[in-house]
């Protein structure tokens, strides 16, 4: 299936690479990677992509001289999907991961086994989504820490704060790397997933003008707070996960920098999915749509070779492990991305990325170039329920009954992707019936109560 779903990538090849260059002559000994993803983070929430409200003042610093890609996308608006094509530069359709709780193929090589034997590689996850358990790629690095033992406000999920996922990387880094070898580390933070909740002394610390009433048909229960009727609270405190979260960021930065060569590694920033706030349907939700909020991410890079500018050209997450493996002195494979996220004016304005949001009643699937974006629904037997199409920029409303149908080379290559995707609307036969969770480490299994908890959050179909 695996060889089958690369060939159809290779038939939509507008989005992906047509040839990679050779690997450029670099140090002997390259400096380390850091690849910080950061759970549910807007696009919109970071000082350098425009945030007034000073929430992220640590890593704009830090990434002040580097790369900064306006018009970033997941290619998931979920989260396992989408952290598999960071790890591995291949879409959905290639590695074959639709939905929460697949394995990853044994097919899909990661970026850790793309790397030269030289470098040790060690990743600190925060949730229980992408535990062994979840995705099952511990032995795919030599160090994989997904100690996830703390429940969630609601006991609805597992998780493990971010100074904590932050202590046992550093920890590690100070006992076992080796200090001759590069690192390639990966650390997956959660915090500003839901339910909003940050701790001291970030909580409660931002406040707002005028009322928005809460709506409580339109936010998923796990988010509920009681006795919070306005939704412009939700707002703040989702806010005040991501101040949290930025100060962790400079934390680790600057602790890790205390003992590797920092200035010296390629250092990247990005998240896994956005998150709606106040808009369409669904308010403080994800994992359900492709609208820009869901599916537009952060995407920030400082190290060598990284030139300082701003990007407006469509990238993907899918462009991650081929700047990595040409940081590593690696030329990577025809069948991943050209584009090297070091060089922003690079980027070229007239690619087209690609998105998907895949569940088990449908899926929306999302084609933005540099003027326009396209979005298709597909239903039951590849079954077509809708279709639009809108100018970058322009209000992704929902069309009236009398709007006439969305037509273009983007709502064709959707059309053409829905027909000869392998997995029916993205579901692969074999879960079409739904997915039972595996537990977190911390817990022997997985009560029923547990499980209508996990699919309430939209863990479990």
């Amino acid at each position: 299936m695996i060889r089958h779903q690369r060939a159809l990538a290779t038939i939509l090849g507008c989005w992906l690479a047509l040839g990679c260059s050779v690997a450029s002559d670099e140090a002997a000994r390259p400096g380390d990677v850091l690849l910080i993803t950061v759970d549910t983070l807007r696009a919109d929430r970071v000082g350098l992509l425009g945030q007034e409200r000073d929430l992220t003042p640590h890593i704009d610093r830090f990434f002040a001289k580097g790369a900064v890609y306006e018009r970033a996308y997941a290619t998931a608006a979920a989260t396992s999907p989408s952290v598999v094509s960071l790890l591995t530069g291949l879409a959905p359709v290639e590695h074959g991961v639709r939905l929460l709780y697949q394995l990853v193929p044994s097919e899909a090589a990661l970026v850790t086994e793309l790397l030269p034997d030289t470098w040790q590689t060690a990743a600190f996850v925060s949730s229980a989504v992408v535990t062994d358990e979840a995705l099952g790629i511990a032995d795919r690095f030599d160090h994989y820490d997904d100690f996830v033992d703390e429940q969630e406000l609601h006991r609805v999920n597992y998780e493990r704060r971010a100074e904590r996922t932050t202590r046992a990387l550093l920890d590690w880094v100070r006992t076992e790397a080796d200090p001759k070898r590069p690192l390639f580390l990966w650390v997956h933070y959660i915090d500003p997933h839901g339910p909003y909740h940050a701790p001291e002394p970030f909580r409660d610390t931002l406040a707002h003008e005028g009322h928005v009433p809460l709506e409580v048909r339109r936010i998923p229960r796990y988010q509920r707070a009681p006795g919070v009727d306005d939704a412009l609270d939700y707002v703040d405190r989702y806010d005040e996960e991501v101040a949290y979260q930025d100060a962790q960021f400079g934390h680790l930065v600057h602790e890790l920098g205390a003992v590797r060569p920092l200035d010296e590694a390629l250092v990247l920033l990005t998240a896994d999915h956005g998150e709606t706030l106040l808009g369409h349907e669904r308010w403080f939700a994800h994992d359900w749509h492709v609208y820009e909020e869901l599916i537009r991410v952060p995407l920030l890079v400082r190290g060598p070779g990284a030139r300082k500018g701003l990007s407006t050209a469509p990238v993907s997450n899918v462009d991650v492990v081929p700047t990595i493996l040409r940081h590593a002195g690696v030329s990577p494979g025809s069948h991943l991305s050209d584009v090297d996220l070091r060089q922003p004016g690079r980027a070229p304005r007239s690619r087209v990325v690609l998105a998907e949001s895949t569940k088990s009643g449908g899926q929306w699937l999302a084609a933005i170039s540099a003027e326009e974006k396209a979005l298709v629904s597909v239903g039951a037997g590849r079954s077509i329920a809708e279709k639009r199409a809108y100018r970058i920029g322009e209000p992704e409303t929902a069309p009236s009954p009398e709007s006439p149908p969305a037509e273009g080379d983007l709502v064709d290559l959707l059309l053409r992707f829905a027909r000869d995707d392998p997995a029916p609307a993205g579901i692969p036969e074999e879960l079409r019936r739904g997915m039972k969770p595996g537990a977190p480490k911390v817990a022997p299994g997985v009560s029923a109560e547990a499980e209508e908890r996990l699919r309430a959050l939209g863990y479990v179909e």
